[in-house]
């Protein structure tokens, strides 16, 4: 860009020098100063009003995204709620709810190799139901944040517009 503008800067300044027939090395030394401090000004400016133009873009992009993250704040909470519902429900399932099974299965006398073969068949059990709830609630998740982003690239086209 900036080499452009130099380029039609020194057109207009020989121009000038002729046009005035200013030829001398003396003007020649000054009107190169003159259009240096041209060029640098005026790239300057145009650099500067350019970087202003992107900022006020970004900018609004950014308050756009934080208002559609209030808009769906509850939704957001929602999923990581449950989120973390599942995780402890695992873990209590895990450091709890199947000692107390295994428990009950030895007080109740049961064989242990069919306790055993219960105690697996519930882990699995357990584990595909809490596998498939998490799926849900990862998809659930996945879409609010597609929606949120499908938004804010909306709003972005029409900024970038």
């Amino acid at each position: 860009m900036s080499e452009d503008i130099e380029q039609k800067i020194e057109n207009s300044i020989s121009d000038i020098i002729t046009l005035f027939n200013l030829e001398n090395e003396e003007n020649e030394y000054q009107f190169r100063l003159f259009k240096n401090h041209l060029v640098s000004e005026l790239t300057n400016t145009l650099s500067l009003e350019f970087l202003k133009e992107r900022l006020n873009v970004i900018y609004t992009y950014e308050r756009n995204y934080l208002e559609l993250l209030k808009e769906f704040k509850e939704e957001i909470k929602f999923a990581g709620t449950l989120q973390e519902d599942l995780r402890k429900e695992r873990a209590k399932f895990f450091s709890g709810v199947l000692d107390e099974v295994s428990n009950t299965l030895k007080n109740s006398q049961v064989d242990d190799r069919v306790a055993a073969s219960w105690i697996k068949e519930l882990v699995s059990s357990y584990t595909k139901s809490l596998d498939v709830s998490e799926g849900l609630v990862d998809e659930g998740t996945l879409n609010s944040l597609g929606k949120i982003r499908d938004m804010a690239k909306e709003e972005k086209d029409t900024l970038d517009q």
